[in-house]
């Protein structure tokens, strides 16, 4: 399950979305492609905009299907979002509004960094609660906060080792 990653040393969150798709709910693989020919930012606000959306009718395909790529997508970015902030309160109060300015660039990919076991653990929580919201089964919830979690542990920077790890001296 290791998901590409780039040369910004994080894992982007489209990858990681379509690997535990792929290995989770493959029925909506279709979903992901579609979703990838768009930029992450026209990804978020679309589903963003969908989320709030009142269908005519008073339901949708998404309350008759709870589908788990806009769980994903949604929930990734916002345990990004969450890391940035964490990041930018632990800087000095004059330079957050320059730290959020360029951790929120719209136009690159949203990278979620290489992640400690407790942001890991945060991250399967945000997973959990959001995939709840989202009326999954508990189970397929789990298998794929799961997923998340190991797609982002697993993940190896783009080039090969981190400077600095034994395997590079190998």
């Amino acid at each position: 399950m290791n998901a590409p990653m780039n040369s910004t040393a994080g894992i982007l969150i489209r990858d990681v979305v379509q690997s535990v798709v792929a290995a989770c709910a493959p029925e909506e693989s279709v979903v992901v492609e579609g979703l990838l020919q768009y930029s992450d930012a026209d990804v978020l606000a679309r589903l963003r905009r969908r989320r709030r959306g009142r269908d005519p009718l008073g339901f949708g395909l998404a309350e008759v299907v709870p589908l788990v790529t806009p769980v994903l997508w949604l929930t990734l970015d916002s345990a990004r979002t969450k890391l940035a902030d964490a990041v930018v309160d632990g800087a000095a109060r004059g330079s957050a509004s320059l730290w959020r300015r360029i951790l929120r660039r719209g136009s690159k990919p949203e990278v979620i960094p290489a992640l400690t076991r407790e942001q890991q653990l945060m991250v399967n929580q945000m997973v959990l609660e959001a995939a709840a919201e989202a009326g999954l089964p508990p189970q397929r919830a789990k298998r794929i906060a799961d997923g998340v979690v190991a797609a982002l542990a697993l993940a190896e920077p783009a080039g090969g080792p981190v400077e600095g790890d034994p395997e590079e001296t190998q």
